[in-house]
C-alpha cells in the first residue's frame, strides 16, 4: 500500500495546548531531567521531542478528523509522554520502548500522573517483516530485531490508527516501511523530525 503525505499546517503552532498538556510536559520533563542527571550509564538513543508541538499536532489530526479509530502507538516511547498525551484525550494509548531503564522510569512518571497509558518492553517491530535484515542494514539507532511484545499487548500494528515515532536523521526510510509492511488501511503515521517539524503519512 503506497504512503500519501499529508501536509501539517505551520499555523499548528497557534494552537493551545489541551487542558492539562503543559502541566504533563513539565512534570515529565522534571523526570527526564533527574533521569538524565542521575544516571551514570547513558542511553544514546534517548532523545527528548519536542512535546508540546506533539500536543499541538495531535490537536489538529482530532479536529481535522484525520483517524479512522482511536488506538494510538509509540516506536520506542521513552518516557512515554507521547502515549500520556494521547491518552489524555481518550485515546487507547500504547507505548513500545526496549530499554528496560526507560520502560521502568516512565511506568513510574505514568503512574505518579494518573495515566492511562500503557508502556511495554520490548521491540516495536513486528514478526513477518519482509527483507527486515536489509531494512535494518541502515540503521544505526534502532534495534532491528523484531519481537514478540504484540502477544503481550494483546494486539497487532494494524490494530492501531495513529502511529508515531521520532526516528534519527536518514532513518525515516526504516519506520515508513515498518509502517507500510504492518499497519491498516487508513493508518497514520505522524513522525518528529527536528528543524523539520511534525511529518504525517497516511497508508493507502
Amino acid at each position: 500500500m503506497p504512503l500519501r503525505p499529508i501536509k501539517v499546517p505551520d499555523s499548528i503552532k497557534q494552537l493551545a495546548y489541551f487542558d492539562g498538556a503543559e502541566e504533563l510536559i513539565d512534570s515529565a520533563n522534571e523526570a527526564i531531567e533527574a533521569f538524565m542527571l542521575e544516571d551514570e550509564d547513558v542511553i544514546e538513543n534517548f532523545v527528548n521531542c519536542d512535546f508540546h508541538l506533539f500536543d499541538q499536532v495531535l490537536t489538529w489530526i482530532l479536529d481535522e478528523h484525520l483517524l479512522t479509530g482511536n488506538r494510538f502507538l509509540e516506536f520506542g516511547s521513552g518516557f512515554g509522554v507521547g502515549s500520556m498525551l494521547a491518552s489524555m484525550r481518550g485515546m487507547e494509548s500504547v507505548g513500545i520502548e526496549i530499554e528496560p531503564r526507560l520502560v521502568e522510569h516512565s511506568t513510574r512518571v505514568i503512574e505518579e500522573l494518573g495515566s492511562d497509558a500503557k508502556i511495554y518492553c520490548g521491540s516495536f517491530i513486528p514478526r513477518g517483516i519482509e527483507g527486515l535484515p536489509d531494512l535494518a542494514s541502515d540503521v544505526d539507532h534502532v534495534d532491528g530485531e523484531e519481537g514478540d511484545v504484540y502477544d503481550e499487548i494483546g494486539m497487532e500494528v494494524d490494530d492501531f490508527d495513529l502511529i508515531f515515532a521520532f526516528p534519527w536523521p536518514g532513518e525515516h526510510s526504516f519506520f515508513e516501511a515498518i509502517f507500510e509492511a504492518s499497519a491498516a488501511k487508513g493508518a497514520l503515521l505522524l513522525t518528529y523530525r527536528g528543524r523539520e517539524g511534525m511529518h504525517l503519512l497516511r497508508n493507502e
